[in-house]
């Protein structure tokens, strides 16, 4: 009988073995969200409803919330498409790349949901602005109603816009021009039948900076608001992840247009 045994586990190809044990590995993101391999999809969106509501950064005061909210956010939108799951069960993080998941934004659709997290959402311009921001991601123009491309910079749009002369001066890098958020436009006040034709141009802009080596865009930690008229903006295609809260812009910048560049302890 012994005999009979060896002879089997002899028969297994030694690949078939590699493969088993490489699977078995690949448990990162179920460790992350705490749950098993087998977990279903209720189970999943159980256990990060649970994890979200304690490391959300509206509700907690680690230092490193950021983070830790990208990464439980990034392992439930992998594991509840079943492609990716099956993918990375095989493969991990390594065969992920490139591919992209069909319910992206999964996990911002139960912040934006679920009951439990309503005391901890605050309706702000800037959140406002995300939110358009989110739905338009990647769209290349917006329609007016006469069916005509919208080009005037819009809430929500990312843009190049003319640095201060107090900006400049604080800088001395050359730049003349910034990139950044609209966060708000007096055009769209309810008051706005009460201001001058100039003020009603100006717009509220979040400006934006990128790390020398990286190709995403985050809000500037150094920087306040900007103000700007529309007439000096210029549009840029760009799309939004609101997971990590960063843009991927699209087109080319205007050779006078750049990030700030920041000392790495200044910006920690």
């Amino acid at each position: 009988m012994a005999m009979a045994v060896l002879s089997v586990r002899a028969a297994i190809p030694v690949s078939s073995t590699r493969a088993a044990a490489a699977a078995a590995a690949h448990t990162e993101f179920y460790d992350l969200l705490r749950v098993d391999k087998k977990a279903s999809s209720s189970q999943l969106k159980t256990a990060y409803r649970k994890l979200a509501l304690e490391h959300h950064p509206d509700v907690s005061q680690h230092p490193d919330a950021n983070r830790r909210f990208a990464q439980l956010s990034n392992a439930y939108e992998v594991l509840i498409d079943p492609e990716l799951r099956a993918v990375y069960d095989v493969s991990g993080e390594k065969g992920l790349r490139g591919r992209e998941s069909k319910n992206r934004g999964a996990a911002w659709a139960v912040w934006e949901s679920w009951d439990e997290f309503k005391p901890f959402q605050r309706k702000t311009r800037k959140g406002d602005a995300r939110s358009i921001a989110a739905a338009r991601s990647g769209v290349q123009g917006l329609s007016n109603e006469e069916g005509g491309e919208v080009t005037e910079a819009q809430s929500g749009d990312v843009v190049e816009y003319p640095l201060s002369v107090v900006v400049k001066a604080q800088h001395q890098d050359g730049r003349n021009k910034g990139v950044g958020l609209v966060v708000s436009r007096n055009k769209d006040r309810q008051d706005r039948h009460k201001l001058s034709p100039e003020n009603l141009e100006l717009v509220e802009i979040e400006p934006l900076f990128k790390e020398p080596e990286s190709q995403a865009w985050r809000p500037d930690p150094m920087e306040g608001a900007a103000f700007s008229s529309l007439h000096d903006l210029r549009v840029l295609h760009a799309e939004y992840d609101r997971i990590s809260d960063m843009w991927m812009i699209l087109d080319e910048l205007s050779p006078d247009c750049e990030s700030p560049v920041y000392a790495e302890e200044v910006i920690l």
